[in-house]
């Protein structure tokens, strides 16, 4: 059975405070925050910096430290103008869609209400101020001193519209150590330089001396000079815009770029080329009003303050197996006595082992104590990819995948994908090989299971393998005597593709679980995830499938020891609940008839999907995957993910983990994700390309070294 490796050490203590998006728990009612002026004297300015400042229901009943938004108007506009997005506040924080958050709403009346929010030079008859330096400077540690609020750029955002909005994105882009995310609403940004009528040129904030508008000056203050001094902090944040379709368009043809609709685009186009900078850019139905700036600051705050406010991340407790290459996991398990066997697709020797070429699998064995006991090296010149391991209650451990080579010795000249599947005593020792496919198409093995002395094994063959093809790729699940000996193998498929993902046997059947674009089943729409149950005997129970009109996969399976198998996958629909983003982890239990008597489903705005699934001794399930968004706090663009469910089917934990760069997700984007991490800025010592990791959580949660 293919799994995540998850040794559970300890018992459990529950976490009682986790808050997880796309939880099923019902939201609290939305309850009225307040607003109240108030004001600072700053030392910049020689005057009074006046503010709205909204705090949350429960703020004065509460210790609790909250983030804090700080929140621009636009040109000509006061702090008055935020003060209509209150009860938006109070919705989000009701619902639990944003946490409990301060607000602050300065004014700006410098400049005849036109100071753009930066430093000015200018000296006409209304001179500018250095109001840059005064909201930093001055606003921003007064309110930290004032309010209970994170004092840290993980609990700090910046908004605005318009004019307000080209201040958001020039703060939180020149000063990420203040600002972890920002949301910037149409905002007034030129590039290269404003057109001639606009009020950017007119009252001196980009101005110097007596000249209210000085190029070399707005060249230095815009975005683009800021987004390449974000860039070179190598911090990360993220970055909401949005702007209507129906915004004003300069009736000068040469100056249609200018449009702000268009200068929006170009700033996301930009900033998503930052690799430490995740953004999300919106066009709706609207022109430069409340209309549009309502709604989508509410969606941009569901986006940032996934990232802010959090706990603080920590860099995973884990070790290192790989070559100098790229490594790419193949699978994980333990014995009964704790030992550990981990398959490596390797790119070259590891632990002295020979290289055959290409990538080869290394099978290695780690004692409890995670010291290692043996490698044992197998492949060809060609490809060799292990994606499954399990070991027998004798200590056998086999390992399955694919070779596009001669592995066994009886396919010389083999040039395609074959199936194969290995059995090494508790010494390393290999009994047996068996490789097996259609000559000229590719046969893949993507999962293993043991059950006694037999080994099953599910994947797909786009030939003839057991039956005749139905169409592209069909799936497979076989069975292997003691001395790997096929006694039967049965093929199904559609016209679509269909892949076998998982392997696993409860009560004395095996269960075959994957995705299919056909007709496996009964079809609900696009990809669908699909499970059938076969007697050990091979005859085939039932097939059942299952989904959304979106995609729906299986990637994970387990058995359930009271009968039937548990399933971990993604879905890009409302499989068990609404949709969180683009796609995300769900969890099911089907019982022996393959009805899904109990289903999950959670994740974020971004991309999340379940790769595995496990089952301790008392009834507590594991999920395993990955996540580009932030279910707990993020540590890189995709993290790993570990859910823990509870024996009555309740979320008792999730974690986040991995380093600052990619964890948990293989970069060829096959189906088996096991734990492995590129190399460039991690934690961990002694990366080189792209290495494979272990790592092993107690059962309440802690993130210990395997």
């Amino acid at each position: 059975m293919r799994k995540l490796l998850l040794p559970v050490l300890t018992a459990a203590t529950l976490v009682g405070s986790l808050v997880v998006p796309g939880s099923t728990a019902a939201p609290a009612a939305a309850q009225p925050g307040t607003v109240a002026p108030a004001a600072v004297r700053s030392a910049t300015l020689g005057e009074d910096i006046n503010y709205n400042v909204y705090l949350p229901a429960g703020y004065d009943a509460s210790a609790q430290r909250y983030p804090v938004i700080f929140l621009l108007h636009g040109r000509g506009d006061s702090m008055s103008a935020w003060t209509q997005v209150k009860s938006r506040l109070d919705e989000l924080i009701g619902s639990g869609e944003i946490p409990p958050t301060i607000a602050i709403m300065p004014d700006a009346p410098w400049s005849s209400r036109a100071s753009w929010y930066v430093d000015s030079a200018y000296t006409g008859a209304d001179p500018g101020r250095p109001v840059e330096t005064a909201l930093l400077k001055d606003l921003v540690p007064h309110v930290d001193a004032t309010y209970r609020t994170i004092a840290d750029r993980t609990g700090r955002a910046i908004a605005g519209y318009s004019m307000g909005g080209a201040g958001a994105l020039r703060y939180s882009l020149a000063h990420p150590d203040l600002f972890g995310a920002a949301i910037a609403l149409s905002p007034a940004v030129y590039v290269p330089l404003p057109p001639g009528d606009s009020s950017t040129r007119e009252f001196g904030a980009f101005g110097k001396g007596k000249d209210p508008f000085v190029e070399a000056t707005y060249l230095k203050l815009n975005w683009p000079a800021a987004l390449k001094s974000f860039a070179a902090t190598g911090l990360r944040s993220h970055l909401y815009i949005a702007v209507g379709d129906d915004e004003y368009k300069n009736p000068k043809p040469i100056d249609a770029t200018h449009d702000l609709d268009f200068e929006a685009h170009v700033v996301f186009n930009q900033a998503s080329r930052v690799p430490t900078l995740t953004s999300e850019f919106r066009v709706v139905d609207g022109g430069h009003d409340w209309d549009v700036w309502g709604p989508t600051f509410a969606d941009g705050a569901k986006y940032i303050f996934q990232y802010l406010g959090r706990p603080p991340a920590t860099p995973m407790q884990a070790a290192i197996t790989g070559t100098a290459g790229d490594d790419r996991a193949g699978g994980i398990a333990t014995d009964a006595s704790g030992n550990i066997y981990q398959a490596v697709a390797a790119a070259g020797a590891l632990d002295g082992q020979p290289s055959a070429g290409g990538t080869d699998v290394a099978l290695v064995k780690f004692g409890a104590d995670g010291s290692r006991a043996w490698t044992r090296s197998l492949g060809t010149s060609g490809t060799d990819r292990a994606y499954g391991v399990a070991v027998d209650a004798d200590g056998r451990v086999v390992v399955t995948g694919y070779t596009n080579g001669d592995l066994d010795g009886a396919h010389p000249g083999n040039t395609t994908d074959d199936a194969f599947v290995a059995q090494y005593d508790a010494d390393g020792n290999r009994r047996w090989l068996t490789q097996f496919g259609v000559p000229g198409v590719a046969d893949r093995s993507y999962s293993v299971a043991v059950d006694g002395t037999a080994v099953y094994v599910g994947g797909y063959t786009k030939g003839a393998l057991g039956g005749a093809n139905q169409g592209d790729k069909d799936v497979f699940v076989a069975r292997l005597d003691a001395d790997g000996k096929q006694v039967w193998l049965r093929q199904a498929g559609s016209a679509g593709e269909d892949k076998g993902m998982a392997v696993a046997v409860s009560g004395g059947s095996v269960y075959l679980a994957g995705m299919t674009a056909g007709q496996l089943g009964t079809p609900a729409g696009g990809v669908d995830g699909f499970v059938a149950r076969y007697s050990s005997g091979g005859d085939a129970v039932w097939t059942k499938q299952f989904g959304t009109s979106a995609s729906d996969e299986v990637w994970g399976m387990a058995a359930d020891p009271a009968g039937g198998v548990y399933l971990a996958g993604y879905t890009a629909g409302d499989f068990a609940g609404p949709l969180n983003g683009d796609k995300d982890i769900v969890v099911a239990r089907a019982d022996a008839d393959g009805v899904l008597t109990w289903r999950d489903q959670f994740g974020t705005t971004g991309n999340d999907k379940g790769a595995a699934v496990a089952v301790d001794a008392g009834g507590a399930v594991y999920v395993g995957g990955f996540t580009d968004g932030s279910l707990v706090a993020p540590l890189g663009k995709f993290d790993g993910v570990l859910a823990k469910y509870a024996p009555d089917r309740t979320r008792a934990w999730t974690r986040q983990f991995g380093t600052a760069e990619d964890d948990a997700a293989d970069a060829y984007a096959e189906a088996n994700l096991y734990l492995t991490t590129t190399s460039a800025g991690t934690q961990l010592s002694g990366l080189t390309g792209t290495d494979v990791f272990r790592t092993a959580f107690t059962s309440d949660g802690t993130n210990k070294l395997p």
